[in-house]
């Protein structure tokens, strides 16, 4: 029994002896080089536990895939040595530098609109790729290289793409040569407030908002205004011109109008249902439903008022179309609203017909079209107003 107990015994001393001899690490020394630049040195230290060896008894590049498919680059290096996946996540962001968008300036001059600037690309190591190299590289006996590249990181916005979202997509221009001092001087004031407004996606346009409220101490002078479908005197007269030359132009962009209301008699410088009056109690207001910004330019020169709409411009082509559906006859009466029964009867101010009338808009794309209908209006008879005998 003795004899068979103590070679046992000095066996397993023996073995005991053996693995605690075996150093839990092995060190490799490995240059790494990116765009032919090297490093500084590193020393990879590998756990060599049984466990760990029969791991990478397929070779480290094996492994290193294996636990890519778990694990981030960066963990599944550090698991290959000790702070490896740290070290070279760090020295790729070093070498990183990000791109740049293209840009624009905007000069508001109808020749050229906008001044722009190239996108410059940024560039970036792969750590994925970079693993795979280093991790090859331990498979080899010896001291042993990696090689790894920068590769070229494209800009979101380049200036092919920026060029495309900043084109001319609507332009409305309307008339005032019959208009006075005050009228010419108030329409042209409130067209500067507007032009140069950016609207960016999603965002909503006021008009009231950005011209702001129209008295005298901002500028504004007397002029006729429409109240209750008569001709008035009133600050800012002319106003109505420049918010219905923007109307215009908005759907002629395609962009959803939010609210919009037609004047209490026709005017002049556009057909009926194509006018759009503002006051300190109606706005007007549409939305940028794109994904890019929308520059709003406005210009007076000579008699004629200019809107032009850039962005992104929608498929298809766009006109408008105004309809009279019905004149509606005026009555002659007398002051106290009594109908007139003499025909002789001398008529102090002019009757004039109301109007029924629609506006569609009509989308022209990919060979079809078709025609929606924007808005319907009255816009009532002013009674004869008679003398009583």
């Amino acid at each position: 029994m003795k004899r068979r107990f103590i070679p046992l015994f000095l066996l397993l001393f023996l073995s005991l002896f053996l693995i605690s001899a075996v150093p839990p690490y092995q060190t490799k020394e490995i240059e790494i080089y990116i765009d032919g630049q090297a490093l500084p040195g590193k020393t990879l230290r590998t756990e060599v536990s049984h466990a760990m060896r029969a791991e990478r008894a397929g070779g480290n590049l094996s492994l290193y895939r294996n636990l890519c498919k778990s694990y981030s680059p960066k963990e599944s290096l550090n698991y290959l040595a000790v702070g490896l996946g740290d070290y070279l996540s760090a020295e790729c962001e070093r070498r990183k530098t990000n791109p740049l968008n293209a840009t624009l300036e905007w000069t508001k001059n109808k020749t050229v609109p906008f001044i722009y600037y190239a996108e410059h690309a940024g560039r970036e190591v792969d750590l994925y790729t970079l693993g795979e190299a280093v991790a090859r590289a331990m498979d080899i006996k010896g001291t042993a290289r990696a090689y790894a590249c920068t590769h070229e990181v494209p800009a979101d916005m380049t200036l092919a793409k920026l060029k495309s979202v900043t084109k001319e997509i609507a332009r409305f221009s309307t008339d005032f040569s019959s208009s006075g001092e005050n009228r010419r001087h108030n329409l042209s004031l409130a067209a500067q407030a507007i032009s140069g407004t950016v609207l960016l996606p999603g965002e909503s346009f006021s008009f009231n908002g950005t011209v702001g409220e129209r008295n005298e101490e901002r500028g504004y002078r007397t002029a006729n205004i429409v109240l209750n479908g008569e001709f008035v005197k009133g600050i800012g007269g002319g106003v109505c011109q420049v918010s219905t030359t923007l109307y215009n132009a908005v759907l002629l962009a395609g962009l959803p109008v939010e609210y919009a209301a037609a004047h209490s008699r026709p005017v002049s410088y556009v057909p009926c249902s194509q006018d759009c009056t503002v006051s300190s109690a109606i706005d007007f207001l549409f939305r940028n439903d794109s994904a890019y910004p929308l520059y709003i330019a406005a210009e007076t020169k000579g008699n004629t008022l200019t809107l032009v709409l850039y962005g992104e411009k929608k498929p298809g082509y766009r006109s408008l179309e105004s309809e009279i559906v019905q004149k509606l006859p005026y009555q002659r009466v007398y002051a106290d609203g009594s109908a007139v029964t003499n025909p002789a009867a001398k008529e102090m101010r002019a009757g004039r017909e109301g109007i029924k009338s629609r506006l569609f808009l009509i989308e022209r794309k990919e060979g079809n079209i078709t025609r929606t209908l924007i808005r319907e209006n009255v816009y009532p008879p002013q009674n004869a107003l008679c003398e009583k005998p």
